[in-house]
């Protein structure tokens, strides 16, 4: 029944804190007091995740919920798997195009010198993700 893979604990905790690191704090898209604000989980608990303290299950809940479904799959990665906007029954077209666009010319911009370097990675790899999301439904067979 077991793919024979066992996530550590640690191992958990530290893709948490990578995929909370990639989204909250400054310079990032959420700030740890707007975070806290939308999620009601206390600025300070939030600041621990990302120095590697472990979420309740219902803070983790919580912060998938908000985060959605790009940091959700962060989080699954190691178990092989990516989550979706559950409120999205069909694909959405103009989403992909977006979101590949995007992606597209962070890529271009990235490789202007050259090579892509391990933080030009760290901001693609979000959107990489949201790509994934979007693409998957047209994966599936999904009517448009």
């Amino acid at each position: 029944m077991s793919k024979g893979t066992i996530i550590s604990h640690d191992d958990a905790a530290r893709r948490i804190e990578d995929a909370l690191r990639l989204r909250v704090g400054r310079g990032r898209r959420y700030s740890f007091a707007a975070l806290s604000d939308a999620t009601g989980i206390a600025t300070r608990t939030l600041e621990s995740y990302v120095q590697g303290a472990t979420p309740s299950l219902a803070n983790l809940l919580t912060l998938c919920s908000v985060l959605g479904p790009s940091f959700t799959s962060d989080v699954l990665a190691p178990c092989g798997q990516v989550a979706r906007d559950g409120s999205a029954e069909e694909p959405q077209h103009m989403q992909v195009v977006g979101v590949m666009s995007q992606l597209t010319g962070m890529i271009a911009e990235a490789l202007a010198d050259g090579h892509v370097d391990h933080r030009e990675r760290a901001q693609m790899q979000p959107v990489a993700s949201a790509l994934i999301e979007a693409v998957q439904p047209l994966a599936t067979g999904a009517r448009t």
